[in-house]
């Protein structure tokens, strides 16, 4: 078994959920591309993929094996790079954020990356999903909140809040409420994701207590993004994070609302796994991500 390119199949299946697809991206036939699997399954004692007529499914051995042969496949690329005369930092970095933040942050630093690592590939995945805390299939994820418990190095950026917030046309027309309990006779922009399609509930200290509530609902939106749009226009009253209103409560285009509410800080922290943190490009997306950009947090 010619094991570099059994790997080489194997996340292209993983990749691509078919072994017809896999074996097209392989240039190899769909029989050889089983082959490879059902020698690398005997080989590594386990089943790698749960097979159907209609889909192909990694297992959980798998999903587990999928990162070391990420990581065993970008390995021997960087070295075979790195023996190239006059080669510098190179390869690909998967890296998941969330998509307010990483339009607000990333994506603008991007000319400035590419400027300093103009070989080295970055597969940007923008998303505000339910399972906000997946991290498998990624070398690097950007996160908000509470870090779970996943055996990656966390490295800390700073500290955010979650604030209310409202444009000033907004609040001339509706004028503003003196507590949460007001906020059921005002027009409220809300977060709703596939799990909560009538949306978030908002976190707040009121009393001294930490609490949720989850006001009438204007308008909803499974997008960060959207939501400070909406409430720049004068829509409602939102709650988003304090790091993607800075410019907009600096500048006047929006107002912090009920700020003796405001809840507890939240961590925002890069996280990646121990052995993709050794790889230099790796290695050099995070230092960039965590020196380069100014992502308008408290460094406490």
């Amino acid at each position: 078994m010619d094991r570099m390119t059994a790997l080489e199949v194997f996340v292209a299946v993983a990749e691509t959920g078919s072994f017809t697809r896999a074996a097209v991206r392989m240039r190899i036939s769909t029989a050889m591309a089983t082959l490879h699997i059902r020698r690398l399954e005997e080989h590594m004692g386990v089943g790698l993929f749960n097979r159907t007529t209609r889909r192909v499914d990694l297992t959980e051995d798998g999903r587990q094996f999928l990162d070391h042969a990420r990581g065993v496949l970008d390995a021997f690329a960087t070295a075979e790079r790195a023996m190239r005369p006059g080669a510098g930092l190179s390869g690909r970095v998967r890296l998941d954020a969330p998509a307010s933040m990483g339009h607000a942050f990333i994506v603008p630093a991007l000319a400035d990356f590419h400027r300093l690592h103009p070989n080295i590939t970055l597969d940007l995945s923008l998303g505000d999903r339910g399972t906000f805390f997946r991290i498998d299939g990624f070398d690097i994820v950007l996160r908000a909140g509470e870090v779970p418990a996943s055996g990656w190095r966390t490295i800390p950026l700073g500290m955010t809040r979650l604030i209310f917030l409202a444009a000033p046309a907004y609040i001339e027309r509706h004028g503003l409420p003196a507590d949460p309990d007001g906020l059921k006779h005002h027009r409220c922009i809300l977060y709703a994701s596939t799990e909560t399609p009538g949306g978030n509930p908002w976190t707040l200290i009121h009393h001294g207590r930490r609490m949720k509530l989850r006001p009438p609902a204007a308008f909803t939106f499974n997008d960060g993004a959207a939501i400070m749009t909406a409430t720049r226009a004068g829509l409602g009253i939102a709650q988003n994070l304090e790091m993607l209103a800075r410019d907009d409560l600096q500048s006047g285009r929006l107002v912090q609302v009920m700020p003796e509410f405001g809840v507890a800080e939240l961590a925002v922290v890069l996280m990646s796994a121990q052995e993709r943190m050794a790889l230099p490009h790796v290695r050099a997306v995070l230092d960039f991500l965590s020196s380069r950009i100014d992502w308008a947090l408290d460094r406490r």
